[in-house]
């Protein structure tokens, strides 16, 4: 379904940022003046742009390049390297544009899909924890999040200069947090705490808590699972994905809902799993979606250390 949303909804606030340089001005003239000129082209040429410029930057980056590949390899040993190779490319070039669509989110109005269940946990009001990853429009979700929330919450690592002097977040209802803020997450659990809707990328490598993932132990963030079980928020999957001809479709999926504890429960251990039981949970899901659409997934990330 497609949702509209004509509520006035609060402002994103982001960190109050010092002063900025002469460098930093520069930057932000630039970047204004790129993305004032892509967005005069149409959508499918700007796409098309992007994703070629996405390509380039891979082909000179050897490093990324090559762990992008070792990562496909590991993931999907049944490709030859010059498939794993092609779709290095192809991903990362679909990853560009997925990244530089944040820039303009004011002009994506994403498909949305979900079971009545989740439906009705993104309509209560009662706020709602959300797991996503680096596919497709990598800000889909917190703005898909935003046509049914009062308050729509993510994490940016988007300079905080370039963030408050062209204001995309808060231009779609959107709350930013700096991802690199020391209070971060008292930030998310207070916002939490407040009804508001969290959405985190949850796919990066962390030294939190051990997963498998394509068959091989890795580490994962927990802070997803943490401030669901702390908030006794419900604890949603979301991803977003590209159709071919450019249009956005976000899906929604429950994965957890804090049980109400009755006379026949004899402990709470029963009843609720445990964070490294959620995150084992939500990593499995990651996995059978990447597989499904592995060209709009981020894989040159370092994660699969040793």
């Amino acid at each position: 379904m497609t949702v509209n949303n004509s509520e006035k909804l609060e402002p994103s606030v982001m960190e109050s940022a010092p002063l900025m340089s002469l460098k930093q001005k520069s930057l932000s003239k630039l970047l204004k003046l790129l993305l004032a000129a892509l967005t005069k082209l149409t959508r499918t040429r700007r796409k098309k742009l992007i994703k070629n410029i996405g390509k380039t930057i891979l082909y000179f980056a050897n490093k990324t390049r090559l762990r992008a590949i070792k990562n496909i390899t590991n993931a999907m040993p049944e490709l030859s390297i010059k498939e794993a190779t092609n779709l290095a490319f192809d991903a990362y070039g679909n990853c560009a544009y997925g990244v530089a669509e944040s820039f303009w989110l004011s002009e994506v109005e994403p498909d949305i899909f979900c079971d009545e269940d989740t439906l009705r946990i993104l309509q209560s009001g009662e706020g709602a924890c959300i797991a996503t990853m680096h596919l497709g429009c990598y800000e889909a979700v917190p703005l898909a999040v935003a046509k049914f929330a009062k308050e729509s919450v993510t994490l940016s690592n988007i300079p905080r200069f370039l963030a408050d002097s062209m204001d995309f977040y808060s231009a779609v209802n959107i709350t930013a947090i700096n991802k690199n803020s020391s209070s971060a997450f008292s930030e998310l659990l207070k916002k939490s705490g407040s009804n508001a809707y969290l959405s985190l990328h949850c796919d990066l490598y962390a030294n939190q808590t051990d997963v498998t993932f394509f068959g091989q132990e890795t580490k994962a963030p927990a802070g997803i699972a943490l401030l669901a079980k702390m908030s006794k928020k419900p604890l949603l999957l979301a991803y977003a994905i590209y159709q071919g001809d450019g249009q956005v479709q976000v899906f929604f999926e429950t994965l957890y809902v804090n049980p109400n504890l009755t006379a026949q429960t004899s402990s709470k251990q029963e009843t609720e799993p445990t964070v490294d039981q959620i995150m084992s949970k939500i990593y499995q899901r990651f996995e059978q979606i990447i597989k499904q659409y592995p060209n709009q997934w981020y894989w040159s990330y370092n994660r699969w250390k040793n």
